[in-house]
């Protein structure tokens, strides 16, 4: 199962051509993509409990810190990214760009966390907070930063996301409170299930707008692999450094980094193509390729990190 979820920038590579070749395979996924996306967020749900939650109360500043630096890096470096890169190009890789940017962070940020040993019970409080006020904080950014450029529907932006984020969540938080045993049995599955799903999510979306893309010159792919791997590192790199300035120990601002620049591509990628088009979902195409593909060598440089800081100021007995 391992397999499937750690080569998710694989798949999402083979599944790109597949889906502009044969657009009509995918095509009926037009009717269930939405409650496709929820059940990825209610597995993500299954994996929290209420107890996950503790590190909200327990270092409520590093929590705040964390949520924060989600929602204010990542939006305005998709912004000013997006400003730079796709000047002349239109306006919707922008929208997407900054979309993919103000959503929540994806599942993959616990697994990078845990691999890095960082401190994952707060990359579980955060991304649990994090989606949890996505609804509300995801389209007054998209509509504060783009809302010149394309038009911005916030209020359903808002429904959609209470649909889509919020309620499964929330429900697979129930779920696991209340059935803990017979969840744990089928957590082990939760990753490889969301990745293909996630999978199937960009073939839908490629295959939407697959006349649209084929048009496209190649300078156009370019600039979305740049923006993207751009949108990236400066969201580990600030994710890092501003927890930093503010006092945040080492472990708990490699925790903030991860958290900040993994993103829930998919998510972004269905609210981007059901608003705007095939066109403005790409630049979440392109970051779900990227950060799958640039996270692990980012997570083995914080694990370095962690293990040389413990190596020289072990615990005190």
């Amino acid at each position: 199962m391992g397999t499937i979820s750690n080569f998710l920038w694989l798949w999402v590579l083979i599944i790109v051509p597949i889906a502009l070749t044969f657009p009509f395979l995918f095509h009926p996924l037009k009717s269930v993509i939405k409650p496709l996306l929820g059940s990825v967020i209610l597995s993500m749900g299954l994996t929290l409990k209420p107890s996950d939650f503790k590190e909200v109360f327990k270092r409520p500043k590093i929590v705040l810190i964390g949520i924060l630096t989600q929602y204010s890096v990542m939006p305005f470096l998709g912004f000013i990214i997006g400003l730079i890169l796709f000047k002349e190009l239109s306006n919707l890789f922008l929208a997407g760009q900054v979309l993919t940017g103000s959503c929540p962070t994806g599942v993959v940020s616990n697994v990078y966390n845990f691999l890095a040993g960082s401190n994952l019970a707060l990359s579980l409080s955060l991304s649990g907070v994090n989606t949890i006020v996505s609804p509300v904080l995801t389209p007054l950014l998209t509509k504060f930063l783009v809302g010149k450029a394309v038009n911005v529907d916030a209020v359903k932006l808002f429904f959609d996301m209470v649909q889509i984020t919020l309620l499964p969540v929330l429900l697979g938080i129930l779920i696991n409170s209340k059935f803990e045993s017979e969840v744990e049995k089928i957590k082990e599955f939760l990753p490889a299930y969301s990745t293909i799903v996630v999978v199937l999510i960009v073939g839908y979306v490629v295959s939407a707008g697959y006349g649209r893309i084929l048009s496209l010159p190649l300078k156009s792919f370019e600039l979305l692999f740049l923006a993207s791997l751009f949108h990236l590192l400066f969201g580990f790199w600030l994710g890092y450094v501003i927890p930093r300035l503010l006092g945040v120990p080492k472990v708990e601002r490699i925790t903030i980094s991860i958290e900040t620049a993994m993103q829930n591509s998919g998510l972004a990628a269905v609210l981007a193509v059901s608003h705007w088009g095939a066109l403005s979902a790409l630049p979440a195409v392109f970051y779900s390729v990227v950060q799958n593909l640039i996270g692990p060598f980012v997570v083995k440089l914080f694990n370095w990190m962690i293990e040389r800081e413990r190596r020289e100021d072990p615990p005190k007995d």
